[in-house]
């Protein structure tokens, strides 16, 4: 009998040990992130001048972010993303866009602390420009984005992340006509970024 017990105790023991050693799941975290900033349009718009208008990304996106996960696979998630500066190729025109987000965060933690996971979401936006050219300064953006995060062992309730995001929208830009005086048109715009983050979760 003992020679039965004995076993059965060392393996129930190791099971014990193994499932305390799984990362943390459910709670809330807040972390903050550092990355690139990407800018793309549907089309270039003109300004007063008839020159053709193009802005490109100038800088690095800063992110800071927190939410709650429920399980393995569900949660939610909130970020504030300060995006850089996108200047125009012509003229003076530029814009630091901002934006607060609410998202799902989809994905699966798995036992060695890895998880892969997906968001989704909407997006308050704020272009902030230092001149007129686009008609809608603020508005609602659709939020997406995808990525992985690592749990170590070791530092318990950390999280290390690497993702892509992007918030895209449509807008009216000013465009003036010679001859023909200001007109609006709406085109598709999307601001993306490529970030590193850590966060806690407590």
């Amino acid at each position: 009998m003992k020679r039965l017990l004995f076993p059965l105790l060392i393996s129930t023991t190791s099971f014990y040990a193994l499932a305390n050693d799984q990362p943390k799941v459910s709670g809330f975290y807040v972390g903050a992130g550092f990355g690139t900033f990407g800018y793309s349009e549907e089309d270039s718009w003109n300004d007063n001048n008839d020159n053709l208008l193009s802005a490109e990304a100038d800088g690095n996106s800063t992110k800071i972010y927190l939410g709650y996960q429920f399980n393995k696979i569900v949660g939610i998630e909130g970020t504030y993303t300060d995006y850089g500066t996108a200047k125009a190729k012509v003229g003076s025109y530029s814009m630091k866009p901002t934006s607060i987000s609410l998202a799902a965060n989809l994905g699966y933690t798995f036992t060695n602390g890895i998880r892969p996971f997906g968001l989704i979401g909407m997006s308050s936006l704020d272009l902030n420009q230092n001149e007129e050219q686009l008609t809608d300064d603020s508005g609602v953006a659709f939020k997406f984005g995808f990525g992985v995060e690592y749990s170590p062992e070791a530092l318990e309730g950390v999280q290390f992340r690497a993702a892509y995001e992007m918030d895209m929208y449509a807008v009216e830009y000013l465009d003036y006509q010679s001859g023909s005086g200001v007109t609006t048109e709406t085109n598709l715009y999307a601001l993306d970024s490529l970030y590193v983050g850590a966060s806690y979760k407590f």
